[in-house]
């Protein structure tokens, strides 16, 4: 028999509770992480192959690329162990590992309990009032068993929905759980929504006209479906409407969807700024977060009035995101503070407060992005997903992970009555390509973004996300980010070679870096910390007054552009040498260049400005023609992307046009950096997004 519970150093390793125990810490590990522990204690300082892990832990199943890497890096993470000077597991490349620690295994029980001598049983004769009592008990057992099961969910099977090129999002029941109704992407203006009966398998398109659709739910009867809609694909819109982002809150008769494809009816119309996450409340009334061009607020509209109001907003933090439970008349709302705290602020249907509380630091559960819950089938709990994996809010704060077969999850929403959810799993393969602008021929425009081949030549071709790579200011070698590993990790380019530089145990995702003018060191964000590595991977640690959340750009040899608050994106000057923090006054940054006095910025909303940073804060001047999404400043100048012909452009820094530098592809357009005539970019290569059922 398997011994279930089995000890490396001072660890305790408990196979049947998915759990490793370290002093007065139990951490829940997902099973297949410890089956890779456990079959390489089975074999104690012996190397373990690769192919003999992959067949013995997934037994034929297919997996994730790089599965086995990630249970590698998640034990080195939990037992402390360091890649580099391992103490615990050793890596022996393109083979295999070894476990170098002693391995001491508790004995499974191999005998059952003596049943009891019968010489000593006695019937026991239950009075009325007695059997009250066994009845009280028994009811309490069944209400703390039934509590227990609650607080242990786990899901163990995994079954396919959908299997398509395109890929799918933004998956639901509907209310009578026959259908699941879901967004599928297969291009620009081909996107539509889509429902899916489960009895017979039958797909239907249910939106008429393609669009960029947000978050669906449906109304409490189950009649409609309401989402936030955007302009885009209008062909009767002017260009001056095309760029004001435009969006609405829109319904769709899912009954008459069904029997054919129906035009999003918006009610509340055309508003410039984003609007989204729309939910139906009763009686023709609706509520969604607004952003204001600073922050998001929760609005309530009501439609039989067209009357618009503000339910709740704040300037002492950051919402952004809710859900509702018709259940309880009650918002889950979502907001982070200035110092990177997560609150979880229970709302009445007035936008009345009934209750603040700060989640417990995500970070010690694994998570390092904003939490979005949305309310449980019986509204108990929130479940949120994060990072791929499946976590459970408690109202008390506590944030816990729930076991799932996946680790690739990117939004879950409940059945209306079962514990069983409905997923949408999938990853993107991106790879980066270095291309000569006097090479690269004009392209027809294809707006698929579901083609496997690559668009350009990849610099190296994996199937795991390579993504943000930069020049070295010597412009010999190039860094970029690559989830090869299974966490985000910084690899240098040189010589036809890569090489990794850091060990980013906490496997936090790095959104950026920077390069040191001086070309020997690059500062990045290391779960809310600076991070500083050198090119032979020895990196030193700072500590700011503030989370740093990314690292923009190295301006002077002592102080960068960095980004905190991750839902903020406030903006800030960091001198390293004093470690001081100066405010730039700016919000819901994306990405921030300083060219001498001048700032140039980038939103998370796709918009640019230009401001003088000195002597005096001036009004931030908007470059209208410029798209944020894909934008590079460099040597005094300003590159960008055209959003519908995928032209490279030139301008000044004043966001006057120059001249057109070259034609991109649909599939790669975001240019990374560029030297001469060089560009550095990134390709989409696949991107697999399937809606599944977790059981």
């Amino acid at each position: 028999m398997q011994p279930a519970i089995f000890y490396i150093q001072d660890f305790k390793i408990d196979l049947s509770q998915s759990l490793i125990v370290h002093g007065e810490q139990h951490k829940k590990v997902e099973p297949k992480v410890l089956k890779v522990l456990y079959v390489l204690a089975q074999h104690r300082n012996e190397v373990v192959t690769h192919q003999a892990l992959m067949e013995q832990v997934w037994q034929g199943a297919e997996v994730v690329p790089n599965a086995l890497q990630r249970c590698i890096a998640i034990l080195r993470k939990e037992l402390g162990d360091d890649a580099k000077s391992p103490k615990i597991i050793a890596t022996h490349p393109k083979i295999g590992y070894r476990l170098l620690s002693e391995v001491t295994w508790q004995p499974a029980p191999c005998e059952r309990t003596k049943p009891a001598n019968k010489k000593h049983l006695r019937v026991l004769k239950l009075t009325p009032a007695t059997f009250g009592l066994v009845f009280s008990a028994l009811l309490l057992l069944l209400i703390t068993l039934f509590w227990l099961d609650t607080e242990h969910i786990q899901y163990t099977k995994l079954s396919e929905l959908t299997r398509t090129d395109a890929h799918e999002s933004h998956a639901i029941y509907s209310p009578n759980a026959q259908y699941v109704v879901f967004n599928r992407y297969a291009g620009s203006c081909k996107s539509h929504i889509w429902a899916k009966e489960l009895a017979t398998g039958k797909e239907v398109q249910l939106s008429a006209d393609a669009g960029q659709f947000g978050a669906i739910s449906f109304t409490s009867d189950g009649r409609e479906l309401v989402f936030a809609a955007h302009n885009e694909c209008d062909k009767t819109q002017t260009d001056t409407q095309a760029r004001s982002q435009c969006w609405a809150l829109a319904t769709l008769d899912f009954a008459q969807a069904l029997s054919n494809p129906q035009t999003p009816h918006k009610r509340y119309q055309c508003q410039a700024q984003q609007l989204t996450t729309s939910k139906a409340l009763a009686n023709h009334q609706y509520a969604f977060l607004q952003f204001d061009g600073s922050r998001y607020s929760l609005m309530h509209y009501n439609d039989l009035n067209k009357a618009n109001k503000t339910l709740y907003s704040s300037n002492d933090h950051y919402i952004y995101h809710f859900d509702h439970s018709a259940k309880h008349q009650q918002f889950a709302l979502f907001a982070q503070t200035e110092n990177a705290q997560t609150l979880l602020i229970l709302l009445d249907e007035q936008g009345t407060i009934q209750q603040q509380i700060q989640l417990k630091n995500a970070s010690s559960n694994g998570v390092f992005e904003p939490l979005k819950g949305i309310y449980s089938a019986k509204d108990e709990h929130l479940l949120a997903v994060n990072g791929g994996q499946l976590f459970k809010i408690s109202f008390n704060g506590q944030v816990s992970e729930i076991t799932t077969p996946s680790s690739r999850l990117v939004s879950v929403a409940p059945h209306p009555d079962k514990q069983t959810l409905v997923a949408v799993q999938g990853s993107k393969d991106i790879d980066l390509a270095l291309i000569d602008v006097t090479n690269n021929l004009a392209q027809k425009a294809s707006h698929d973004l579901h083609t496997v081949a690559t668009p350009y030549p990849s610099l190296a071709r994996t199937p795991a996300q390579e993504r943000l790579a930069r020049f070295a200011p010597n412009e010999q070698s190039i860094v970029f980010v690559s989830n090869s590993t299974g966490n985000d990790e910084l690899w240098l380019w040189h010589n036809n070679r890569k090489t990794q530089l850091t060990a980013n145990l906490q496997g936090a995702a790095i959104k950026s870096f920077a390069w040191s003018a001086h070309n020997n060191h690059i500062a990045w964000a290391n779960n809310g910390k600076l991070a500083i590595t050198d090119l032979a991977g020895n990196s030193q640690s700072l500590t700011t007054q503030k989370r740093v959340y990314r690292v923009l750009n190295w301006v002077t040899d002592n102080t960068l552009l960095v980004l905190i608050n991750n839902t903020a994106n406030t903006l800030y000057l960091l001198d390293i040498k004093q470690n001081q923090l100066t405010s730039l006054d700016v919000a819901h940054v994306q990405n921030a260049w300083l060219k001498q006095n001048l700032l140039i910025y980038s939103t998370t909303q796709g918009e640019v400005f230009s401001r003088l940073l000195a002597p005096n804060h001036s009004d931030a001047i908007p470059l209208k023609h410029l798209n944020g999404n894909a934008l590079l400043v460099k040597n005094e100048f300003i590159y960008s992307v055209d959003k519908k012909s995928f032209a490279l452009n030139q301008y000044d820094l004043t966001g006057n046009f120059i001249k057109p530098i070259t034609q991109l592809k649909p599939t790669a357009w975001k240019v990374t950096d560029i030297k001469d005539k060089q560009l550095l970019l990134e390709q989409f290569i696949a991107i697999e997004q399937e809606v599944v059922l977790l059981e």
